[in-house]
């Protein structure tokens, strides 16, 4: 039951994949040329599975801010339903009106209680917003912190290749 937990589960598996590869720093320096690169491969390895994570997160936030914006559309629906409603009743004069007063009232009271809600939402909008702004800039860092992380891994990349590159060397003594 727990492997079919962690199959359905992305963020458990690569919590796993982490800790089973994890090596404490200091646990032995590479000394043979496979050591090496096998060591820059664990490094790259750990850096994707990190980016892994931090981009199912991203995909997470998409999927809750769209589930937001499906909300809002609904809502904005009802009160433009209200108020083609009340329009309606409007337009057939003052006698129809009058005839039909308690429903006018019904509908009216429904249309502002149904913008209060959307100004509230509104509200709190602005609020996260702020809050977000504040957050982009701390992605914004990390994204830099990211790419100095991709920039070692090709670094590490590379010096994996020269060490293939001296063993194959012709004349190259080991």
């Amino acid at each position: 039951m727990i492997e079919s937990n962690m199959e359905k589960n992305p963020a458990t598996h690569v919590a796993e994949e982490l800790r089973r590869s994890f090596k404490p720093p200091g646990a032995g320096t590479p000394t043979t040329p496979a050591e090496k690169i096998e060591e820059a491969l664990s490094q790259v390895q750990n850096s994707i599975r990190a980016e892994q994570m931090c981009t199912e997160q991203n995909l997470q936030s998409c999927l809750s801010k769209a589930s937001s914006h499906v909300a809002d559309s609904q809502q904005i629906d009802t009160i433009f339903a209200l108020t083609q409603q009340l329009s309606a009743l409007v337009s057939q004069g003052n006698e129809s009106l009058r005839a039909n007063s308690n429903e006018a009232q019904e509908l009216i009271n429904q249309l502002g209680a149904q913008l209060a809600m959307q100004q509230a939402r509104a509200d709190r909008q602005v609020a996260m917003s702020l809050q977000q702004a504040v957050s982009a800039m701390a992605d914004a860092q990390n994204a830099l912190f990211q790419s100095m992380a991709i920039c070692e891994m090709q670094q590490l990349v590379k010096g994996a290749g020269q060490v293939v590159k001296d063993i194959i060397a012709p004349g190259q003594v080991q």
